[in-house]
């Protein structure tokens, strides 16, 4: 190898000189065995780490031990901020700081008395029914009541993916598929129960939360890591059921503003549209702006309030809120802080993460707020023909097309604080850009 690369960079400093036809040709062919010989030479040591991940991939070995050694040192937290802005690095104090955080952001209403409660809920139902329109029929709400069968767990659990992370109880999907025919009848009566109004236990409603460093980030704050969820995978799968079974009603609920997480609609559906109305806009020489806004843990802070009181406008039957309602009873979280477990705190707001059914719920208890803004007629869009063209959206990435932006921004201001105050949903700037 070290003799064609003298060769080489010999032959190549006469071609400059010379340009003879010739030594280019010398040239190209040597570069050819050179290549020859570096693929061999790769390929050789690529199935030689082959054969070593083969070899030790399942032992407790030392591979294994450098891998997690290198995983560990990335996530790793020496230091965090607490609320005074004092710098702590006791591992005691790092957990106590952790925990104060998510405990806080999973129960954004804390300690408030009942009256108040009510006049909120009061509050949310005059707001849904003023804006949430659609509904199901008696029909289909008795279709989805009906009683788990063993064909949809059978599914669910033939779509559920292996190799991902189990949840507090360490057993994984392809525990519950390779012991299907002994738990299946056991895990049907269980969620057939909960229709009944029977709690899930409180282990299954524990979650292990990983929190990850996010780039260019301060990595002394809590809000610079990013939280990924672990659910038990008995709880998931009963979660995927109810998606299932709800999926092909939600593009009748939702409007085709919304594209994330509806069947038959992609992300690009709205990126298409967008385009075409910069084009109409700019055909028709008309002005136009564009507002993309951005959610500050969207997810993480709906209210369940507004979500059970949503599925009620929408028509959803008492069997399909009770198994909803026992995703989200008495729900709980600890917070892994280099490899230690934070003491468990509720959660009382927010879809769970990792959850199969989450996305439909968000979407639908977004859609009132989508409804507010076609319907406000200080809020001006792009008319093009018959269609009033103002908002697109996928889950929470709104935007927004505005044509009058000194009536239309104030308007949409106003309409986010109103949802806000009964959703919880916020708004960050920071992430928030008008073109």
């Amino acid at each position: 190898m070290r003799d064609l690369q003298h060769q080489i960079t010999q032959i190549s400093s006469d071609h400059k000189l010379e340009g003879n036809p010739e030594t280019m040709a010398h040239l190209t062919e040597l570069r050819r065995s050179l290549t020859a010989l570096m693929n061999t030479t790769y390929h050789r040591s690529y199935l030689r780490s082959k054969a070593l991940f083969h070899l030790h991939g399942d032992k407790s070995g030392r591979l294994l031990a450098r891998m997690i050694a290198k995983k560990r040192s990335a996530t790793y937290i020496a230091k965090l901020r607490d609320s005074q802005d004092v710098t702590q690095r006791l591992p005691a104090k790092l957990l106590q700081i952790t925990r104060d955080y998510y405990a806080a952001l999973y129960d954004l209403q804390g300690n408030i008395c009942p009256q108040y409660v009510a006049r909120k809920r009061a509050d949310i139902m005059a707001y849904l029914t003023k804006y949430s329109t659609k509904r199901i029929s008696s029909q289909t709400s008795e279709l989805l009541d009906r009683p788990l069968t063993a064909e949809e767990l059978a599914l669910a659990l033939k779509t559920s993916k292996t190799g991902k992370s189990p949840g507090p109880d360490g057993l994984p999907v392809r525990y519950y598929k390779t012991y299907t025919a002994i738990l299946s009848p056991h895990l049907l009566t269980a969620y057939n129960d909960l229709a009944e109004g029977q709690p899930l236990p409180t282990q299954t409603l524990c979650a292990n939360i990983t929190i990850l460093p996010k780039e260019g980030k301060d990595i002394d704050l809590c809000s610079s890591y990013r939280p990924i969820s672990l659910l038990n995978c008995d709880l998931k799968l009963f979660a995927k059921i109810l998606a299932d079974r709800l999926k092909p009603f939600i593009p009748a609920l939702v409007h085709a503003d919304q594209v994330g997480f509806v069947l038959g609609r992609e992300a690009r559906d709205n990126t298409m549209r967008t385009l075409q109305l910069m084009h109409h806009a700019r055909r028709s020489s008309q002005a136009l702006a564009l507002l993309s806004t951005d959610a500050e843990k969207a997810f993480d802070r709906v209210d369940w309030d507004f979500i059970s009181l949503s599925l009620i406008r929408i028509g959803l039957g008492p069997h399909l809120r009770a198994w909803i309602g026992a995703l989200y009873g008495d729900a709980t979280a600890r917070v892994c802080v280099n490899g230690v477990f934070t003491a468990p705190f509720p959660i009382r707001n927010g879809t769970r993460q990792g959850c199969p059914l989450s996305p439909l719920l968000f979407v639908m208890t977004l859609e009132p707020f989508l409804e507010a803004i076609r319907l406000n007629s200080n809020i001006t869009g792009v008319q093009v023909g018959p269609q009033h063209h103002k908002v697109a959206a996928y889950a929470d990435d709104l935007l927004f097309f505005v044509t009058r932006p000194e009536v239309s921004l104030p308007a949409i201001m106003v309409a986010f604080e109103d949802y806000g105050r009964l959703s919880n949903l916020k708004i960050n700037y920071l992430k928030s850009h008008i073109l």
